[in-house]
């Protein structure tokens, strides 16, 4: 799934020399904190509402504030996980999507992560989870597979986070395509992997849930 896949048709551009208070006006029909703004077809950033709160009746530009997030923009034809990564780096509640000639094609809002993120098969497919603790020397996701697929499973995702307790560790979290995945477990734990973590079909959709709601909140949108 690409970037221009996932942008929100609801929210408008503003143009540079839009007046304060045709955004303001804007920003309260459709319930949202901020819009991206344009100068000639181009991405220059957001204009917040809390920018506008002392200027709600100024019928002056956009052009006078100074606008945030210019670099929180990704090209259109970049795959939604290079647009978490851009979401990553902004304390913003979507990113701008442009094309290859830099103009402006739209915006990315959290609901469109976490509609990407839901509709991968690690999130959709019944099965397992099995979360490691593995130091980051030692992570191979080759050497993981060969011993899972050596039980006749497969790996329908993995996910890495660092190990908040442990700076030099990865928490690795793998979706399995079999609910009862003991025997997978007493493997790698043969092969001295830490297993700090099992959750099976009955509490999979839960959890990963739990997952995409923190990696929302990870993701700062």
């Amino acid at each position: 799934m690409i970037a221009k896949e996932l942008i929100n048709l609801i929210i408008p551009s503003m143009d540079i020399d839009d007046d304060i208070s045709k955004a303001s006006s804007l920003m309260e029909d459709l319930n949202v904190s901020q819009l991206p703004v344009l100068e000639k077809g181009q991405f220059r950033g957001f204009i917040a509402d809390e920018m506008l709160f002392d200027d709600l009746f100024n019928k002056s530009s956009l052009s006078s504030f100074q606008l945030t997030g210019a670099n929180c923009t990704i090209y259109g034809d970049q795959h939604f996980y290079e647009a978490a990564g851009v979401a990553n780096g902004c304390e913003h509640g979507m990113i701008a999507v442009s094309n290859r000639d830099d103009m402006f094609e739209g915006v990315i809002t959290a609901d469109g992560f976490f509609k990407a993120f839901s509709q991968t098969i690690g999130v959709q497919a019944p099965g397992s989870l099995v979360v490691l603790s593995i130091k980051q020397i030692d992570y191979s996701l080759a050497e993981i597979s060969r011993l899972v697929e050596a039980e006749n499973v497969k790996i329908l995702g993995c996910f890495l986070n660092s190990d908040p307790a442990d700076p030099v560790r990865l928490e690795v979290t793998l979706k399995l395509d079999k609910k009862n995945v003991s025997a997978i477990v007493a493997t790698l734990e043969r092969f001295s992997y830490q297993v700090t973590g099992l959750y099976q079909q009955e509490h999979t959709i839960p959890y990963e849930k739990e997952r995409l709601d923190a990696l929302m909140k990870y993701l700062s949108i």
